[in-house]
């Protein structure tokens, strides 16, 4: 602090309270009819969590002035096992920002030992790499395929480049290949309606007997009639 002895000054050094308002902590010096000098305080407190400390100041009021100030907060953390250990995200895997602090590391280096613990991952990153550089060689050629395809076309429906195929005419005809057949006559036909009398006419009044299928009914009487015989006389020799 420097100031004059006859001066007033007051001194006040303090934290925001971010939960509550105002001030979590705060120090007041007064130095009025002192004269200027360096003081060291310490301060210590129960359990308060972190979240409602502010940011602090060192104010004076009156006539002096603050020259190298320093204020040191000694702090305990209070979380768990896995917590501390994910402190530095590349100790363990499934550590939040690992995989981002693991590409980090592996960036900075150009030739990785297998003794080095990251050492399958550095080849990974190799290979990924490589295939990026061969997925990009692979689109500069479709590209390059594409443009060739482009100038094909254009040089076979184009007039304006010498086409040699005529697309209007092309597709004309394939219309009309592809076209149904007209079935319209044969809808637009039209039948005269009316009677249309039976042409058959039976001149004679007797219909003579068909002699041949009366033989052939009798034969076939006769044979049942000699297979029922044959068939009574061995039921009766029983």
């Amino acid at each position: 602090m420097s100031k004059e002895p006859g001066d007033t000054a007051t001194v006040y050094v303090r934290n925001e309270d971010l939960i509550n308002g105002g001030y979590i902590f705060e120090e007041v010096d007064d130095w009025s009819g002192l004269p200027g000098n360096s003081i060291q305080k310490y301060f210590r407190f129960q359990g308060t969590d972190a979240s409602q400390w502010g940011s602090g100041e060192i104010n004076v009021i009156g006539d002096g002035t603050i020259s190298d100030p320093s204020v040191i907060y000694l702090y305990r953390m209070d979380i768990g096992e896995d917590e501390i250990i994910c402190t530095t995200p590349l100790t363990n895997p499934q550590c939040p920002g690992y995989l981002n602090a693991l590409y980090k590391y592996l960036a900075t280096l150009e030739n990785v030992t297998v003794s080095d613990p990251y050492y399958n991952e550095w080849v990974q990153l190799q290979l990924e790499q490589e295939s990026e550089l061969d997925k990009e060689q692979v689109d500069n050629d479709s590209s390059g395929d594409n443009k060739e395809d482009d100038l094909e076309n254009m040089m076979k429906t184009d007039p304006n480049v010498g086409g040699l195929v005529d697309v209007e005419l092309q597709d004309k005809i394939l219309i009309e290949l592809a076209a149904p057949y007209a079935i319209e006559p044969y809808y637009s036909v039209v039948i005269v309606g009316g009677n249309y009398p039976d042409s058959l006419e039976i001149k004679d009044n007797d219909i003579p007997d068909n002699n041949r299928a009366l033989r052939q009914l009798a034969s076939d009487a006769k044979h049942y009639s000699m297979v029922r015989s044959q068939y009574n006389e061995n039921l009766n020799g029983e």
